[in-house]
This record gives structure tokens, C-alpha cells and sequence, in this order.
């Protein structure tokens, strides 16, 4: 979403691949201008193979040295690690690309921090180059998977890497959007290893810290606060804080961009299920723009107050909501559903009787409609319905005696 079209280096590099000198030259020229988002752009076509190393023709040059001597005095370090991981990836050693990934990783976090001002232009790349990193760390794990060893060794050990550095940036207060970005790489690994109650620790981090400055991360690029407030939103799904959330993603759907649908999509996965349990329900349209048919009878139940259909959609989707880690959530909202067919049996009720201001109605259609829709028995239903009026979604009361719901005339 930061990405805007590409400068003109690379696309003259996309149309004929230039020598590794022109390369290193249009590398420097960019970082002396600090135009960050087309330093991208220029080196992007590498690692997406739509240009290929040994088209740049090395001759057989140590790839980190030349960088590092044409890619100028005070960027091209960087640029020769990043190319000696090209070459690595070229060459198959993939503990190595990672290595190397690190390495031109700590070396652009380090000269972030030493820019003056807040160096926004260089965040395009330090996004890039952790993406980088995650993609070859998440390539080595899965190839360790398919020879029968389940480990997230790499992932973990790029996790050490970026702790280290969100310490780093911690302590720097013009360089927020930097530790904010790390801190989601961060979010991202442990929701991924399953160690939500490391985020708690992060997220109290950057809040306190971005309190003590005074500063609100909605004034970040687009491509870093989406993202922040997506993960720290789905943490207080898990969490069960769903005001929070409601108000995380909210913000991060509505500032998330049109064209993105596959991100707006992940976002709507969390999104719907907190709007749900405050009541408010997604229209048809919505869920079928963004492909969220897993959502379509459990609203049409909670509409209808069909606790027969939604029993049966919740345990056909049961392992996709308790992967997304959104079940507990869902399953809340039988209560929702259960509310839903109260009032329509006092509607049909009222209505066969002829008189749409009777209050006190028997509780015998009640139970039969319980009964058949949840198989509930009498007392059941009566424990239900008392439940109901206990948590306010139901006004009146139960009267055993005589057999009778007395519900508010309002």
C-alpha cells in the first residue's frame, strides 16, 4: 500500500537489465535524494526474479564488495549485503540468503537510527527487507516440514533479530515509524508461533512510548498504522476486549486501500465477529464483495433467530474460527440468536391472539419452540429465558406460579 509507481531507473531496468555499475549508480543517486519508495522499486525486480542476477553480468565480482564501493560512501554496505544475498538465494544456500538478510537487516536498522530527522524515506526498505527476511525464514521451516521435522527454528531466530531491534528503536523518539513497523513484524511471528502473550508486552511498549511523546500512530504512513492497528486489533479479539478492537479494525478497515481486497478481507475475518457481539449486523453485499460466505448463514440465523441453522453452520466452520482463534467469540452469539427467537415467538404470539399490546403471555409456546429448535425442555427454556432477562436483552419477568412471561410493554 506504500508503494507508488515505479521511478524511472527501475523501470528502464524492467525493460533492459543494466550492468551491475548502472545498478549500484542508480542505487546511490536514490539514497542521496532519500527517495525511498523507488529504492524499492529499483531493487524490487531482483528478489521477484523478473530480473535476473547473472543478467546484471558480475564477472565474477565479489557482489558485496562492489556494492558496497559503488552504492556510495554512506549507504552502499547495504546494498552489497543485499546482493550477496541475491547471489546466495541464486545459489540455493538459503541459511545463508537469511543470514545475509539479517545482517543488511541490523545494517539499514543501523543507519535509520543514525539519520538525522526521522528518516522516513528509508522505512520503504527496512519494510522490504523484513518481508524479505520472513519469506526466506518461512521457506526454510517448511522445507524442514516436508522432511517430517516440525520446527519454526528460523522463524524464531528472526524473531531474536527483531527484538533486538525494536530495543533499538525503542529508545529513539524521532524514529517511530520504524519501531512501529518492527514491532508488527514482531506481532506477526508470535501470532504465527502461537505466542499471543508475548504481544501484550510489546503493545504496552509502544503505547507508553508513543504516550510519552505524544504522538498517534494514525499519523504514520498508511502502509505501517494499517497494519499496526490490524495486529493490535486482532490481539484484543484474543483477548476478548471487544470495544478495543471494534475500534482497531474499524480504523483499520476504513484506511486500508480499496484495491487492497486480500488485506481488507484478513481484516473483516476479525471484524465481523467483534461487530457481531455489539450487535451490529454485516449486510449480504458485504460478505459476498470480500468472499465471506463463512459468515452468511450464522447472520441470516442470528437475523431469523434460527438456532437450528446456526448449530449447524458453527460446527461446519468449528476448525476455521478456532484457527483464526475467533470461536469462543462465535459461539457467544448463540445468546444473540437465542434473544432473536424470544422476540419472535412474542411477535407470532401476540399476533395470533389478536391483541399486538399483550404483555403477559403463556410460557407453553415458548417451550415448544425451544424444544424444537434447540431440544431444550421445560426447564430449560426456562433458564434460558431467565438468563435473557438477567443480561437486559429481554425485558420482564418469569412467573413460575402461573406459568406465565410478563415482558415490559415498551
Amino acid at each position: 500500500a506504500a508503494l507508488e509507481p515505479a521511478c524511472s531507473a527501475a523501470a528502464a531496468m524492467a525493460r533492459a537489465p543494466p550492468s551491475l555499475g548502472a545498478l549500484c549508480a542508480a542505487f546511490r543517486r536514490l539514497a542521496e535524494s532519500e527517495e525511498g519508495v523507488q529504492l524499492v522499486h529499483l531493487l524490487d525486480p531482483l528478489r521477484s526474479g523478473k530480473v535476473l542476477l547473472r543478467d546484471l553480468h558480475p564477472g565474477g565480482r565479489n557482489l558485496e564488495e562492489f556494492g558496497a564501493q559503488q552504492g556510495g560512501e554512506a549507504y552502499g554496505q547495504a546494498l552489497g549485503l543485499y546482493l550477496a544475498c541475491l547471489q546466495a538465494k541464486a545459489d540455493g544456500e538459503g541459511v545463508r540468503e537469511l543470514e545475509l538478510l539479517c545482517t543488511c537487516l541490523k545494517t539499514w536498522v543501523q543507519m535509520y537510527i543514525e539519520a538525522e530527522g526521522t528518516g522516513l524515506w528509508m522505512t520503504p526498505w527496512l519494510i522490504f527487507l523484513c518481508n524479505a527476511a520472513r519469506m526466506a525464514a518461512t521457506q526454510l521451516d517448511q522445507a524442514k516440514r516436508s522432511e517430517a521435522t516440525s520446527s519454526d527454528a528460523y522463524l524464531k531466530k528472526l524473531v531474536e533479530i527483531h527484538r533486538e531491534l525494536f530495543q533499538k528503536l525503542n529508545k529513539e523518539r524521532t524514529k517511530r515509524a520504524g519501531h512501529v513497523w518492527v514491532c508488527c513484524e514482531l506481532l506477526r511471528a508470535y501470532f504465527k508461533l502461537g505466542q499471543i502473550s508475548q504481544c501484550s508486552f510489546l503493545l504496552t511498549a509502544v503505547s507508553q512510548s508513543l504516550n510519552r511523546d505524544g504522538f498517534n500512530p494514525t499519523e504514520l504512513p498508511k502502509a505501517i498504522s494499517v497494519t499496526f492497528f490490524y495486529y493490535w486489533g486482532k490481539h484484543c479479539v484474543f483477548t476478548h476486549n471487544l470495544r478495543d478492537a471494534d475500534e482497531k479494525l474499524t480504523w483499520a478497515f476504513n484506511n486500508c486501500p480499496s484495491k487492497c481486497k486480500g488485506n481488507r478481507r484478513k481484516i473483516l475475518l476479525y471484524l465481523v465477529p467483534c461487530k457481531l457481539r455489539l450487535g451490529v449486523l454485516p449486510t449480504p453485499d458485504l460478505l459476498h464483495a470480500y468472499d465471506l460466505a463463512i459468515f452468511v448463514d450464522i447472520v441470516r440465523a442470528i437475523r431469523e433467530g434460527n438456532v437450528r441453522l446456526f448449530a449447524e453452520k458453527m460446527e461446519e466452520h468449528a476448525a476455521d474460527f478456532i484457527k483464526m482463534g475467533t470461536y469462543l467469540i462465535m459461539m457467544k452469539l448463540k445468546f444473540t440468536v437465542l434473544r432473536s427467537l424470544t422476540r419472535n415467538v412474542h411477535r407470532e404470539v401476540r399476533r395470533q391472539k389478536g391483541d399486538n399490546a399483550a404483555h403477559k403471555l403463556d410460557i407453553q409456546p415458548f417451550e415448544s419452540v425451544f424444544s424444537w429448535q434447540d431440544g431444550c425442555d421445560a426447564d430449560e427454556t426456562a433458564c434460558i429465558i431467565s438468563n435473557l432477562i438477567y443480561q437486559g436483552a429481554v425485558k420482564g419477568y418469569l412467573s413460575h406460579e402461573h406459568r406465565k412471561i410478563v415482558f415490559a410493554k415498551d
